[in-house]
């Protein structure tokens, strides 16, 4: 070896060898002064303590050990402090009100663990806050709030149980970080709730069961993430709703099965909705997914995927054209048992006091909504109406290479609406009525390579008032 070559060398390890001291030096300053809490007056002495004397360079952890704790009022979470609660360690405070713990602009602080009874815990603003691992039982509103500006949080590994109200919820807040891996169960109201919020970050791997009301719903909100890997079982409203000037990236890989019955004779549960209606005679804003993807639908009360920009009217809704979409794909869903409510023998009386039938589709796009990308790859079997429905003004790019079998009406059904490019390559077996229904004022592009099997009227019906430009498929 060289000196020149020894040289460099022997730099190199000292160059090294100073950056571990330094790392070593930096993680030796941040050590946490861990305390353990066995009753209520120790607790509170340790969060007086902590919060004249912890800081980033000494956080402070203050683990509570199993055992019954009654507190006489809340918590006021201190900065640069950890709440370690062992998974037996129950608190009850029934003069907390809505909050067992609240933590307000608060920095570096954490809750793990424990079991809380009838009160939630709110954040307020803060940088570095954690909820992560804790049961919280029978809350009066909402089970784990956050509010203000949070940068850097979490939210994760949660139990709510039996919220009267919301469970995990943001309400006008601007929230970093992922909500992930908690369970929701018996959810009085909205089990996920975004409300005039900014979420960075993803909605994924929560586990959402038994809940009366919508699964995940975000309003007047925006989603620089995702909304993947959810599952939802026997959810009473709604799946996953996108409503009102919201919008999310992508809609991947979920399971929702046993999607709706709270709405039933009136407008209908779906298992994903996106929609920018806020009633008669108000402004829609953009409402939207840039993609819906992979998800996995089953037994759902009304739609498997629904677009709405609405209201119903036409020349009402001509004014929202185009606010509710998808501006990439809906493709590699895989949609089973789609409109199993039931309406009554005298369903008519239902629609008489201002309920309907609704739509019971495997994807609709309804009322002037609008798919930018194709509708492709979906897998569609057993629904009781249309496999695909497109429907007043909607417009879609294409449709194709879809599975589409056991409908009890038509395969794919396009009324008063537009599909710019092409219907190809689609496979319908066992439609009822058609295979594909050009309706009323409906105008396709171009429909070629499509197979069709056992359609009970025709493959292709075309009304006189319905036109296909190419129709390649005669």
């Amino acid at each position: 070896m060289s000196k020149k070559t020894f040289k460099n060398l022997f730099k190199f390890c000292f160059i090294c060898s100073a950056a571990f001291i330094s790392l070593n030096a930096k993680e030796s300053i941040a050590d946490a002064k861990e305390v353990k809490v066995s009753n209520i007056e120790d607790m509170k002495d340790m969060l007086i303590e902590a919060r004249g004397n912890a800081s980033e360079e000494e956080p402070y952890i203050i683990s509570v050990e199993a055992g019954s704790y009654k507190l006489k009022s809340a918590i006021e979470m201190p900065n640069n402090t950890t709440l370690r609660l062992d998974k037996e360690a129950h608190i009850e405070c029934k003069s907390a009100g809505e909050y067992v713990i609240r933590i307000r602009n608060g920095k570096n602080a954490a809750v793990e663990g424990g079991n809380f009874n009838g009160s939630g815990i709110l954040v307020n603003s803060g940088d570095n806050i954690s909820i992560e691992n804790t049961v919280i039982e029978n809350p009066p509103y909402g089970g784990i709030v956050f509010k203000g500006v949070n940068r850097g949080c979490s939210v994760s590994g949660n139990i709510v149980n039996n919220s009267k109200k919301l469970s995990i919820t943001l309400l006008g807040a601007k929230f970093e970080g992922n909500i992930e891996k908690n369970t929701v169960t018996k959810s009085t109201e909205i089990a996920i709730y975004i409300y005039n919020s900014n979420l960075k970050g993803d909605i994924a791997n929560n586990n959402i069961k038994n809940c009366k009301a919508t699964g995940i719903y975000a309003g007047l909100s925006s989603i620089d993430g995702d909304i993947r890997k959810n599952t939802l079982k026997n959810v009473k409203g709604n799946g996953i709703g996108i409503y009102h000037a919201s919008h999310v990236n992508a809609i991947n890989g979920n399971l929702l099965d046993g999607i709706g019955g709270r709405d039933n004779g009136f407008n209908g549960n779906v298992a994903i909705m996106i929609n920018a209606d806020e009633g008669p005679g108000k402004k829609a804003y953009k409402t939207y997914a840039r993609k819906i993807i992979n998800n996995t639908i089953k037994n759902v009360a009304y739609s498997g995927i629904a677009l709405y920009s609405g209201p119903s009217g036409r020349k009402e809704s001509s004014a929202n054209q185009d606010k509710a979409f998808v501006k990439g794909n809906i493709e590699r869903n895989t949609l089973y048992n789609i409109g199993t409510y039931k309406p009554s023998k005298n369903w008519k009386k239902e629609i008489a006091k201002g309920g309907k039938i609704g739509a019971h589709v495997g994807i609709y796009v309804d009322t002037h909504a609008r798919v930018y990308g194709d509708i492709c790859k979906n897998s569609i079997t057993k629904s009781s109406q249309h496999g695909i429905y497109l429907r007043v003004g909607s417009i879609v790019k294409n449709i194709h290479s879809n599975n589409i079998k056991d409908v009890t009406e038509d395969g794919i059904s396009v009324l008063s609406s537009k599909v710019t490019g092409s219907i190809y390559n689609n496979k319908v077996t066992n439609a009822k009525r058609a295979g594909l229904y050009v309706r009323d004022n409906a105008v396709i592009n171009k429909v070629k390579g499509n197979t069709f099997k056992k359609s009970g009227f025709k493959d292709v019906a075309i009304v006189p008032s319905g036109k296909i430009k190419n129709n390649k498929q005669q």
